[in-house]
């Protein structure tokens, strides 16, 4: 009977122990899967987006070189109004839904307007994607930006942070590129991080297949 009891009770402890360790890696795999689901979204965001965009070298690059040499008194209102389609902004803008909404960096630090992750204009996916434009300049070429757009694939939904559910991309003459395209697989894997990194090599960093 004591022999019985005691092997009760030692089962008892083994699965109190299996319960217990199963409920505190629950967060972790919830977490995981999570921005695993993000990443996937921005890899089918950032491809269609490529793909747009060799379209708009051959359509549109004309189009932009007109306006910025020309006498408009809107230049990038009008080159805005050319890339949207583009970066498929098929939504209606809605002021309210995006009156309050801000993000930030991988850390939590605050984006600055003179930064280039700092996006002035906004629009709305189809599926709820949150994408922000900015316009650099018209002194651009293969390799020199004219643009930069992010995309909160999380829309409104925390975390809004550049590197988990916001990524982005440079917007140059003959296509686009990853924040982050330019850099080693060391290098991005450093500035992906946490506590260190900004975060904006995390779009080229889950690209190349980087792990969460």
């Amino acid at each position: 009977m004591r022999k019985r009891g005691f092997n009760l009770v030692e089962i008892v402890i083994v699965v109190m122990m299996i319960v217990m360790t199963v409920l505190l890696c629950l967060p972790a795999m919830f977490n995981n899967t999570k921005q695993a689901r993000l990443i996937s979204v921005w890899k089918g965001i950032f491809f269609e987006t490529k793909s747009n965009f060799e379209i708009f070298a051959l359509n549109e690059r004309k189009k932009i070189d007109g306006i910025c040499y020309g006498n408009m008194p809107d230049k990038k209102g009008m080159i805005y109004g050319i890339i949207k389609p583009y970066l498929n902004l098929t939504k209606p803008y809605d002021a309210k839904m995006l009156k309050d909404y801000t993000y930030r960096y991988y850390n939590g630090k605050r984006i600055m307007p003179n930064s280039i992750y700092y996006a002035q204009d906004y629009g709305l996916q189809e599926n709820g994607t949150i994408v922000g434009f900015r316009w650099l300049g018209c002194e651009c070429s293969e390799s020199t930006p004219c643009a930069t757009a992010i995309f909160d694939v999380n829309g409104t939904k925390k975390p809004n942070l550049l590197g988990q559910d916001v990524f982005g991309i440079y917007i140059f003459k003959n296509g686009i590129e990853a924040f982050g395209y330019d850099l080693s697989n060391d290098e991005i894997e450093k500035s992906c991080n946490l506590k260190k990194g900004n975060g904006a090599s995390c779009s080229e960093y889950y690209l190349r297949g980087g792990r969460l």
